[in-house]
């Protein structure tokens, strides 16, 4: 069969990429300054000066590309730790959140890196030194330049929680040419359902090699809710049992607008409503900040109140990574966001955990199997301001409705949750001890 490295497919990637670079190379500095990361942009060009070049070789690599992903890292760590603790493994991340994120759950654990861009030196420089036995990149993080590095070390490469949602499909087999190409060199191919699993196969994964395993992203999340946890945050909060609270977590594009004025119209018949606003990506509170001034609605910031300060206002703006869990478990009612713009969605799970009804818009892509199981009983999809009003009103006028719903939420996630993480972690042990 025939290398990636010797395609004409990959050659022609290559050189457009190395081209890229040498292009673009003078603006990142630029752009990086602008945004406040020239620390993850030096380690995203592969210069990460702490990395010795003889640093590996490492066992297992994970790619995680944002916080949803490094999720799925942290179980396929904890389910290798239960079989294999000896191991060396490292963790890496393209997004400041997710980093953050990777930093705070798995850096005591794993070497916890920057991904770098699939450019041919970045990619090279870093593949060199973690040498990893094992390269497992998370969902759809199908890099030419990075998976023919890893290859070059000695790597096999498994695709960990596979999955293709039906936009990408489209655009994927317009590059057929490339993926089927790249899917070759994949040892393995663990697919989250057989409609992903179907997917791959014909972007041209092998067959024999697609094995469905299930989504990680949902195993350990019915353990995870802490009562004990929750109460206490409600408690430093300041809110009274009885109060109703609304959260809309990882708000995306301008959904912050629309929940704000959703907010707006409940508060005539919810004078006491909290709401908790939650946006996936930091950057957005200044302009979340900017609406709710215009609004005429007083607020605070998480960090704030995080540092002391008395809470005085209904309204929240959390300000910080990693706390959107733990918020769900003092809510009455969430809207999980990237799903009334056209973003693919989050992880409505993380609700259903906590056993509360989930709302969400018609963009859920990216999580399609678990849209289903909720819109069987368990939640709501909504697709403007007038309908999330009226679900979130007919949820807070009747306790026993909501309770309902919330249960079901929880059972459609028993329903979905499985040993996926484990499984895949014996694909990787496999792919580590092929003779064994």
């Amino acid at each position: 069969m025939k290398l990636l490295g010797q395609s004409v497919a990959y050659a022609t990637y290559k050189r457009c990429s190395a081209m890229l670079y040498s292009i673009a190379y003078p603006f990142l500095g630029v752009w990086s300054r602008l945004e406040g990361l020239d620390g993850l942009l030096v380690g995203r060009l592969g210069k990460m000066p702490g990395l010795p070049v003889d640093t590996g070789p490492y066992d297992v690599w994970i790619q995680a590309v944002s916080v949803g992903e490094v999720a799925v890292a942290e179980a396929i760590v904890a389910a290798l730790d239960k079989r294999a603790p000896y191991l060396k493994i490292a963790v890496s991340s393209t997004t400041p959140a997710g980093l953050a994120r990777a930093m705070s759950f798995l850096s005591h654990r794993c070497l916890v890196i920057p991904y770098p861009l699939d450019f041919p030196r970045a990619v090279h420089r870093v593949a060199v030194a973690i040498r990893p036995k094992v390269y497992a990149p998370i969902e759809t993080e199908l890099w030419p330049n990075m998976i023919n590095a890893v290859r070059e070390t000695g790597s096999r490469v498994v695709l960990i929680n596979g999955r293709i949602s039906t936009r990408s499909f489209g655009r994927y087999k317009k590059i057929r040419w490339l993926i089927g190409g790249l899917l070759r060199e994949f040892s393995r191919v663990c697919a989250i359902s057989e409609v992903h699993g179907r997917r791959l196969i014909e972007l041209g994964a092998p067959e024999t090699l697609v094995e469905v395993t299930g989504n990680a992203k949902f195993e350990g999340l019915i353990s995870r809710p802490d009562n004990e946890r929750a109460e206490a945050l409600r408690c430093r909060m300041g809110i009274d049992a009885s109060a109703h609270v609304f959260v809309a977590g990882s708000l995306r594009g301008d959904e912050d607008g629309l929940v704000i004025e959703a907010y707006r119209l409940l508060l005539s018949s919810f004078s006491g409503l909290m709401l908790f606003l939650i946006p996936r990506h930091i950057r957005k509170v200044s302009s979340i900040a900017s609406r709710l001034e215009a609004a005429g609605l007083p607020f605070q910031l998480w960090s704030r109140l995080e540092m002391g300060e008395r809470r005085t206002s209904q309204v929240v703006v959390v300000d910080v990574v990693g706390p959107l869990f733990d918020i769900y478990g003092i809510a009455t009612v969430v809207f999980v966001g990237g799903s009334l713009v056209p973003k693919g969605g989050q992880n409505i799970m993380e609700p259903a955990a906590w056993a509360l009804p989930v709302i969400y818009g018609p963009y859920m892509d990216n999580f399609e199997e678990a849209k289903a199981a909720l819109d069987a009983g368990g939640g709501f999809e909504v697709r403007d301001v007038a309908g999330l009003v009226s679900i979130v009103e007919s949820l807070l006028r009747t306790p026993a409705f909501r309770k309902q719903v919330g249960l079901a939420a929880r059972d459609a996630l028993i329903g979905l949750s499985g040993n996926a993480a484990s499984r895949q972690a014996d694909v990787i042990l496999e792919l580590l001890n092929p003779a064994g």
